[in-house]
């Protein structure tokens, strides 16, 4: 087994595995970032649902209400010090993602009530 593995480790040229290792970190960093985005906006999140509901009135509005929000956050991100640096890891679906995991939540708890 260990003469397998050396085997194997052996034919990847050192370049090649350098690259692959900051290609993975890379990817890790930017799935980090991603993941903990929603856990940082959350409350911002939140806020704005609640006021994109009194705000934007009537029936049949969900997507008017969504834009509302992503616009709202895409504006909070590129204000902030540090969302400068990541806005551009941060994609608009990423940002749709955010907020309908918590309305979803938040629709939930309603629903509970």
């Amino acid at each position: 087994m260990e003469t397998l593995v050396n085997s194997i480790i052996t034919t990847i040229p050192a370049w090649l595995a350098l690259v692959l290792i900051v290609a993975g970190a890379v990817s890790l960093v930017l799935g980090l970032i991603r993941l903990g985005y929603g856990a940082a906006v959350k409350s911002a999140v939140l806020d704005l649902i609640t006021r994109a509901e009194h705000e934007i009135q009537g029936t049949k509005r969900g997507a008017e209400r969504k834009a509302w929000v992503a616009a709202k956050l895409r504006a909070m991100l590129d204000a902030s010090r540090w969302g400068r640096l990541i806005s551009w890891a941060i994609t608009d679906e990423t940002i749709s993602k955010v907020i309908q995991f918590f309305f979803d939540r938040m629709k939930a708890a309603l629903e509970k009530e």
